[in-house]
């Protein structure tokens, strides 16, 4: 007797491997779980990640009260994790605890829990005692006709999640085309030819707002002009017969050259202003979004299309208007 007893004393003091250990009923350490990402930051923290990690770590040494303590409140009165993941982890870790505390009723409770969960939900036997692992595979042989329902109840569920998000997708896709074929943009291109770009003395300018230049055409056409037209008259009225005596040879002569020369100037200058203002009569683009279609514009020939209108701009008679609706 006493022999027996050193060597379970030995056989203690020692440790047993994962094979003792599943011998004996008691839990190996499981794997990394990817449910436990994210709470590994927060392990020494508080809040609902840290306790599922904390009653991971007694689980693993075999405190399951403490477990138990600390995985109820995640779970009951309402789930505190945020992740399915982490939920079903919380379940499987409090079965596991209830059944080595040899709390069967709680133990099944917690397993069909997870069990309405994942209808396919399995212990790894390479990683849980495989009493645990017996026992879950029981009760899913005892409730297999109602596990069935579910998953085919969640696979229809999450048919229909998916053809809505499709039907959604579609529908929005569809919104989103016919939004984008109800906006419809005219410009108008538009040009005016008035017969206000062709008159002298600066009229042109003054009208398009370049004053100064305007006044400087009207000043010197209208000196330029005024005295070619003078200087053309004195030479009529004093020779009328276009001879002159010897002695007003120099007077006539001047008199020749200086209406000449300011109609020289006076034509000049007309012909500077009229290519100035034929040069900045640039075309107006006006350019707006419209309800919906032109009323004059069939659906089926919504492209681009120019129109040339009559016009009457302000201040003139006639007038031309290049447009186009694009």
């Amino acid at each position: 007797m006493p022999c027996r007893s050193c060597a379970l004393l030995l056989l203690v003091l020692c440790g047993t491997g994962p094979a003792h250990a599943q011998a004996l009923g008691r839990p190996r350490a499981p794997g990394p779980d990817r449910a436990l990402a994210s709470a590994k930051g927060t392990m020494q923290g508080p809040g609902p990640e840290g306790d599922l990690w904390r009653a991971k770590l007694a689980y693993e040494r075999g405190d399951y009260q403490a477990a138990i303590a600390l995985l109820r409140p995640l779970l009951y009165p309402q789930a505190l994790l945020p992740d399915e993941e982490q939920v079903v982890l919380a379940h499987k870790l409090l079965g596991l605890c209830a059944f080595f505390e040899r709390d069967e009723l709680r133990a099944e409770e917690e397993f069909n829990l997870l069990l309405q969960l994942r209808p396919d939900f399995t212990l790894d036997p390479l990683v849980d005692p495989l009493k645990a692992v017996a026992f879950v595979d029981g009760l899913r042989q005892r409730n297999k006709q109602r596990l069935e329902e579910i998953r085919r109840r969640q696979e229809a569920e999450a048919d229909k999640r998916r053809r809505d998000e499709e039907e959604a997708r579609r529908k929005a896709e569809e919104q989103r085309r016919r939004e984008a074929l109800r906006i419809y943009i005219e410009r108008t291109v538009v040009h005016r030819l008035s017969p206000l770009h062709f008159v002298p003395f600066g009229v042109p300018q003054l009208r398009e707002g370049r004053r100064t230049l305007g006044v400087l055409l009207a000043v010197g056409e209208g000196l330029t002009g005024a005295a070619s037209i003078g200087a053309w008259l004195a030479v009529r009225l004093r020779y009328p017969t276009g001879t002159f005596p010897m002695g007003e040879y120099g007077t006539a002569t001047a008199l020749t050259a200086t209406y000449l020369s300011t109609g020289a100037a006076f034509w000049g200058l007309v012909g500077a202003g009229l290519i100035e203002a034929l040069w900045h009569a640039r075309p107006e683009v006006r350019v707006r979004e419209l309800p919906g279609p032109p009323p004059d514009l069939p659906p089926e020939q919504r492209k681009t299309q120019l129109r040339l209108l009559p016009l009457a701009p302000p201040g003139s008679s006639v007038g031309v208007e290049l447009g186009g609706s694009f």
